[in-house]
């Protein structure tokens, strides 16, 4: 039997609205995994984040973390984590100019176990989409400005950055910004999207995201395919955003969510029949593979 490989992103495609793995996919996924086949998640959430997840499956395989920065193998202690963190020199070039943060609302930084911000969000949409997108719970967390602030001492900024969040001014030029960005370094990968999921092209506020060259989802696939020796033509993915873009390009095997942005939809060779609320990924496995 050729053994197959699923790639599910988790916010937005596995998960629900609730931000859980239903009943009904909990079942089918562990029939699908039961046959022999491999399931990773590939996730902008941090391994925190996505264990209780993983195990909630019974996983045994690699998951691909923090949008491909972080590859991890949590059940196997043989495995020797893989990180493509920024140097803090990089941070500090960006947070020291002053146009930068002339045009910047919030600075975000995550590192391998920790996600800071410049300040505390006051404005519920930007709190929401905060929490939403690096989960974070302001209202939970102890001594929130000591936990989640950015040090801005160099002596006390140690941990290195998996990523940098940009989230800019309304109504600032985001061509301007890359331009500001390549000005200190030209050798960052950079993408960007609306924090209110409408598009840049309706005003929204933007968020720009830095990463290593190499930290993005379709290079750790590429890793993860190879170290389970799996062909494209075994390999399937499903994604909802634009961080998910590049490996829903890739292979023929791709579904985008139906509750996906439109850039997703229109690079997915195919579109799931369910969206993320009514088991969308498990149905399309259950189908595939007559899964009962």
């Amino acid at each position: 039997m050729d053994r197959k490989i699923v790639f599910t992103d988790l916010d937005g495609t596995l998960l629900n609205s609730d931000k859980q793995i239903t009943t009904e996919s909990e079942s089918i996924i562990k029939a699908f995994i039961a046959q022999g086949h491999f399931f990773c998640f590939v996730t902008g959430r941090s391994l925190e984040d996505a264990l209780p997840y993983y195990k909630q499956l019974g996983l045994n395989t690699i998951c691909i973390c923090n949008n491909g920065a972080a590859i991890y193998h949590p059940t196997d202690p043989f495995f020797d984590d893989i990180f493509f963190p920024l140097n803090n020199y990089i941070f500090f070039k960006l947070w020291e100019s002053k146009p930068l943060q002339d045009s910047v609302d919030y600075f975000v930084i995550r590192t391998k176990h920790n996600t800071f911000v410049n300040k505390i969000p006051t404005e519920k949409k930007i709190k929401d989409r905060l929490t939403t997108l690096f989960h974070l719970d302001f209202d939970k967390v102890e001594n929130v400005k000591e936990r989640m602030l950015i040090h801005h001492s160099k002596k006390k900024r140690k941990s290195d950055i998996l990523s940098i969040i940009l989230i800019l001014k309304p109504h600032i030029n985001v061509q301007d910004i890359y331009y500001l960005i390549k000005s200190q370094t030209n050798n960052l990968l950079i993408s960007h999207w609306s924090i209110d999921n409408r598009g840049f092209e309706h005003n929204g506020q933007v968020i720009i995201e830095l990463n290593h060259n190499f930290a993005n989802k379709l290079n750790a696939l590429k890793f993860a395919q190879s170290y389970y020796d799996v062909l494209w033509s075994d390999t399937y993915v499903f994604g909802d955003g634009e961080n998910d873009i590049a490996m829903l390009n890739k292979t023929d095997n791709s579904w985008a969510m139906r509750n996906s942005s439109n850039h997703a939809l229109a690079v997915a060779r195919n579109i799931t029949h369910n969206d993320n609320n009514h088991n969308g990924v498990a149905l399309i496995l259950k189908e595939l593979f007559m899964i009962k």
